[in-house]
Formats: structure tokens, C-alpha cells, sequence
């Protein structure tokens, strides 16, 4: 077995997933990783989803429900969604009327 992530071969046994599948984790590079994960990323289409949803101010907990996504990836994705918003606000002076 090889990591994902270095392509490297030391590789040791680090505990079981919440579904009970073993979890091995790297020692040259420390990723953790699950041999045959049954669970795999979010497509793009969920995502454009979930962005609509969000603009209707549908709460976290229906969003999860809906497209099928653990409500802790949600909160992790929206904060990132969050952190692409610029926070400078441009303010400008108002022209008098005279």
C-alpha cells in the first residue's frame, strides 16, 4: 500500500474511521487516509446546489438532509465560502449639493 499523497510505502495502522474501516496514516509525509474510502469528494453540480440553497437561507440542517452531505462538511464549506468574502468595505464621500 502506498500513500496518496507521497507515493511513499511506511505506512502504519492509526485506529479505525467512525464507520469502523482501518485507518492507516503515513510516516514521511503524516496524511491519514482510509484504504478503499466509501465515501469520496462532493461534485461540483452538489456544490452549485448547495450554494443556491444557501442564498435562500435554507437552514445548515435541511441542506445536510437534502444533498446528502455531513452537516460538519457543510459548516466547514460555508466557513470557507465565508472566508472568500472580502471583509474591507469601501466607503466614499458623498458629493454636496450645493
Amino acid at each position: 500500500m502506498n500513500c496518496p499523497e507521497c507515493q511513499s510505502t511506511k505506512i502504519i495502522k492509526y485506529g479505525h474511521t467512525h464507520y469502523g474501516k482501518p485507518r492507516f496514516r503515513c510516516t514521511h509525509c503524516g496524511r491519514q487516509f482510509v484504504e478503499n474510502p466509501s465515501r469520496g469528494p462532493i461534485n461540483e453540480a452538489t456544490r452549485i446546489m448547495i450554494d443556491k440553497m444557501l442564498l435562500e437561507r435554507l437552514a445548515a440542517a435541511a441542506i445536510a438532509r437534502i444533498t446528502g452531505v455531513s452537516e460538519r462538511w457543510l459548516q466547514i464549506y460555508v466557513n470557507q465560502k465565508y472566508d472568500e468574502v472580502p471583509q474591507q468595505v469601501e466607503v466614499r464621500k458623498k458629493k454636496l449639493a450645493n
